[in-house]
């Protein structure tokens, strides 16, 4: 019998891959594929591929009370706070945010990188990057923490 890693079987499915979501960030060009939603996983984890574009920056120190999220490195540089210091992710690496901690993530770098998050235990995001696009200066609060994010500003960016 052959043994297959669980993320190889997941990749492979065609017809995941023809269910799967792409959700537009605005004009940048950057995008979030929905991978695995919560009823996809029994609310057990949500998977998101963000595909950053080369002029993508990724979001100021925040925090989640309801979920955690953990960042895997597929393509380029990016870099992470995990509330105390910066460093950077290159292709494979991880990084993991648990409920409660303040992390963040830019891309200082002009070219595209491409991240894998698992948000844990799963929870619907696809309205929200859907609307994060869209959203005026005016609603963007609102939306942020009718979301569960909840940005500090006394951390450096």
């Amino acid at each position: 019998m052959t043994e297959t890693k669980p993320m190889d079987w997941f990749c492979k499915q065609p017809e995941r891959a023809r269910k799967t979501r792409t959700i537009r960030l605005g004009a940048s060009g950057s995008t979030i594929e929905v991978l695995a939603g919560p009823a996809e996983t029994s609310g057990v984890v949500s998977i998101y591929r963000w595909r950053m574009s080369p002029s993508s920056r990724g979001p100021a120190p925040h925090f989640h009370t309801t979920f955690s999220e953990t960042f895997i490195v597929e393509e380029g540089e990016v870099d992470y706070f995990d509330g105390r210091a910066w460093r950077t992710l290159l292709p494979g690496d991880t990084a993991h945010a648990a409920m409660g901690d303040v992390h963040a993530l830019r891309k200082e770098r002009a070219e595209p990188a491409t991240l894998l998050m698992a948000l844990s235990p799963g929870v619907p995001r696809e309205e929200y990057f859907a609307q994060l696009a869209t959203v005026n200066e005016r609603d963007q609060s609102r939306l942020h923490e009718a979301h569960d994010n909840h940005f500090v500003d006394d951390y450096e960016r």
